[in-house]
């Protein structure tokens, strides 16, 4: 094995080791939190259509969606402007802010996470 190898093989473990244990630092959702954000969901509808709100898609059902698609770790929920805003860790194991619009269950943007 040449230096420049195993340079570069020693890189590598070390990010991926780095983003491993990064990932296990993050708090997921307690059920509280979750509770606290169906209920806001709840009142910016309420607020937003009146009694003529949209059916939309729980935050339960977001966090089930998100997780079926390979994000993990899904933390730092917001539930502000028509959307759901959570961080969490994308399949290839970046840290990722994702918009996800309730009504129509869509994934409106995933960006990386840098902070």
């Amino acid at each position: 094995m040449t230096p420049k190898t195993f340079l570069t093989t020693s890189a590598i473990g070390l990010l991926m080791a780095t983003s491993a244990a990064a990932q296990t630092d993050v708090e997921v959702l307690t059920e509280d939190e979750i509770a606290e954000a169906n209920e806001a969901a709840d009142q910016m509808y309420l607020q937003v259509y009146g009694e003529n709100a949209p059916a939309y898609v729980t935050v339960n059902e977001a966090i089930e969606r998100m997780e079926a698609m390979g994000y993990t770790n899904i933390h730092d929920l917001d539930v502000e402007w028509g959307v759901y805003e959570v961080e969490a860790y994308a399949p290839d194991g970046n840290e990722v802010e994702i918009e996800f619009d309730p009504v129509t269950g869509a994934i409106l943007e995933v960006t990386d996470n840098w902070f």
